[in-house]
């Protein structure tokens, strides 16, 4: 009996193309991922392929990373040579994971690659991201699309923000995170109309204002710019594990996007733990935040890329505490699936393995 559909992985661009550019091309790396490609296929495990899991070669760093808008190119001609070699077996690509998490690098020091530019490198970033990720999509339907019978999309993050009274205020700060949070990224691609959420745009554009900048910290994007990177999806994939209580209120330095986005975030101490202060176990915040993308989206195929559970001390060996996180939020997403209508085409757990997390290594 099959218990294992498919296998999600990334590749490491520094590992195919050591200078981060096109004109070097590390054949042992190409071998690597075509030895595992061929190994999963070999069992009947279909490969699907993050393009892109936060490590930006080096040399692609030096010249500014994300906040550089050149960037883009140089990740189409990677996304190139990615198809090129493998889109014959990959049928399912995944162009970024989490960009509300990386771009955070340019503005938090805590953050990969600490570039110390609160309130402006993270915008800068996204938008030449979303410009990345319109650029290797419409390079796949032009060229590989045809012969390769593929699809392509984007997992973004996101954890459900429920408001932390019933009033107006309240409710307006945690869809105002939502839009900062997923918004940022989904809304230019995902949406009817495209571009960034308008209550970004206007709560970016009042902050820069009246804290001296002449125009809005976000860069804008043009009119053509919309049109390309709106549609550029086939499939939207989600990254979920907990919930938040939101209220407003200002937190964070001047300029930030915490600031920009205005909302103070708690959690329930009743809420069960996990190994993570973070991760609480809140399995109906996962069929809300289901049901917020069907009505913001039209109901795109949602492709869950991510929900996990860090164990507790001392439950390593018998996992009981991860089964029953995954029991409750599979439950919450049959729900939102069976009775709310939402297009939910698969569920991958976070992680088969140990996991080395970015500031806390393995543990």
């Amino acid at each position: 009996m099959k218990t294992v559909h498919f296998y999600r992985f990334s590749i490491s661009w520094s590992r195919i193309l050591p200078t981060g550019r096109i004109h070097i091309v590390n054949q042992a790396g190409i071998d690597y991922y075509n030895n595992l490609i061929n190994e999963l296929i070999a069992n009947g495990i279909k490969p699907l392929v993050t393009m892109y899991h936060w490590d930006l070669p080096q040399p692609l760093q030096d010249l500014g990373g994300w906040a550089n808008p050149q960037m883009a190119e140089y990740f189409e001609d990677y996304a190139y040579i990615l198809f090129s070699n493998f889109g014959d077996r990959v049928k399912v690509w995944i162009t970024f994971n989490e960009p509300d998490s990386f771009i955070r690098g340019y503005g938090n020091p805590r953050y990969s690659p600490a570039v110390n530019a609160s309130g402006t490198g993270e915008y800068l970033a996204t938008k030449t991201m979303l410009l990345s990720h319109a650029r290797a999509y419409h390079l796949y339907y032009s060229y590989f699309r045809s012969l390769q019978q593929g699809k392509l999309g984007i997992t973004l993050n996101i954890h459900w923000c429920e408001p932390l009274r019933r009033s107006t205020e309240y409710i307006e700060a945690c869809e105002r995170y939502t839009q900062f949070r997923l918004g940022l990224f989904a809304h230019p691609i995902f949406s009817f109309e495209g571009d960034y959420p308008q209550v970004v745009k206007e709560r970016i554009k009042k902050n820069s204002l009246s804290e001296g900048f002449k125009s809005s910290r976000l860069p804008p994007l043009t009119l053509e710019e919309i049109e390309y990177i709106k549609g550029t999806w086939d499939f939207f994939g989600l990254n979920h594990y907990t919930t938040v209580y939101g209220s407003a209120g200002e937190v964070g330095s001047a300029p930030s996007i915490n600031r920009d986005v205005g909302v103070v975030t708690s959690q329930d101490p009743r809420w069960p733990s996990s190994g993570s202060s973070w991760l609480k176990v809140v399995p109906w915040g996962f069929r809300k935040q289901l049901n917020w993308i069907a009505k913001a989206y039209n109901n795109p195929p949602v492709l869950i890329t991510e929900i996990g559970f860090s164990d507790l001390p001392g439950d390593t060996l018998k996992d009981i505490d991860r089964v029953r996180y995954y029991t409750s939020y599979m439950s919450e997403m049959l729900k939102a699936i069976y009775d709310d209508g939402c297009n939910v085409i698969g569920f991958s757990a976070w992680s088969l393995m140990d996991n080395f997390e970015w500031n806390r290594g393995y543990t």
